[in-house]
């Protein structure tokens, strides 16, 4: 018998998700006063995902108290063989962003959105082992002027689901190990809170290491964050409002945050593959 035709790939894709997290962590900082944040995730894919177009939101407690965050991405995905990159731009966006003010003078810039250059490669040592490098470079981070480049790698492990044969068959695979370490390097910045004097920013190590567990389109996750920041210096990266009588934050403290995800994409649909799914009509 002839071999059944596979369906070609669809010219265009998506991906999407809605997550809770018990906080919002940017590279080992909160950006949601250690409070939960609400997340969502939106991706356009062209030509079998090799360029794309999305946005993210996410949802914040910053010092200039903005409605939220929103992200805006593109790029490209070129894959060769066990070697992938992914080469794109965020622009950060906070809207209704209020400058803080302390004694009559500017304690915070009054415009926080940024632009980020992004590249990252992953190579699949084995079908369970995932070993990555990742660029991050922003020319005005966070508004500031500061040039701010961060470098990490990362690794990722699938469990063998024996490990796991305690619980049903259906959920003992999916199991995952994954970490990152990394390091932020941030420059002077220059604003109306500073004077418009150069002021160093601290540049600080990051690192994370968690379980994740995937079960069809839901996504649960428990990680660990931690750099190297103390309390002082966390004031003057981040301005956290809380700390003003102190001149400390602990929004750069080590600390442990779960999320739960549900999430689909066209390659691969989880439950919306079952018949009369939404995702369907891209086949």
């Amino acid at each position: 018998m002839p071999e059944e035709a596979k369906a070609p790939d669809p010219l265009i894709g998506f991906a999407f998700y809605s997550q809770l997290a018990s906080d919002y962590n940017f590279r080992g900082v909160s950006q949601s006063d250690r409070r939960y944040s609400f997340q969502s995730f939106f991706e356009a894919q062209f030509f079998n995902n090799l360029a794309y177009a999305g946005f993210y939101t996410w949802q914040t407690r910053l010092p200039t108290r903005p409605d939220f965050e929103f992200d805006l991405v593109a790029g490209v995905r070129p894959v060769f063989d066990k070697l992938s990159f992914d080469l794109g731009v965020v622009y950060y966006y906070y809207p209704n962003e209020k400058q803080l003010f302390l004694n009559g003078a500017p304690f915070t810039t009054a415009n926080s959105d940024f632009i980020e250059y992004a590249g990252k490669a992953l190579y699949q040592i084995t079908p369970e082992l995932t070993v990555g490098a990742n660029v991050f470079h922003a020319p005005s981070f966070f508004g500031q002027h500061a040039v701010a480049t961060y470098v990490s790698g990362t690794l990722a492990y699938t469990l063998p689901a024996t490990w796991f044969s305690f619980l049903p068959e259906a959920y003992a695979g999916g199991f995952s190990l994954s970490g990152e370490g990394g390091h932020y390097f941030i420059g002077a910045a220059k604003t109306s809170a500073t004077g418009f004097i150069p002021v160093d920013l601290p540049s600080y190590n990051y690192g994370n290491v968690g379980i994740s567990w995937t079960y069809k389109n839901l996504l649960v996750d428990l990680r660990y964050h931690m750099t190297d920041l103390t309390k002082a210096q966390c004031f003057t990266f981040t301005g956290d409002p809380g700390g003003i009588a102190t001149g400390r934050s602990n929004w750069c403290s080590d600390t442990i945050i779960g999320s739960i995800r549900w999430q689909a994409s066209t390659s691969t649909p989880g439950v919306y593959a079952e018949p009369g799914g939404f995702l369907n009509i891209f086949k």
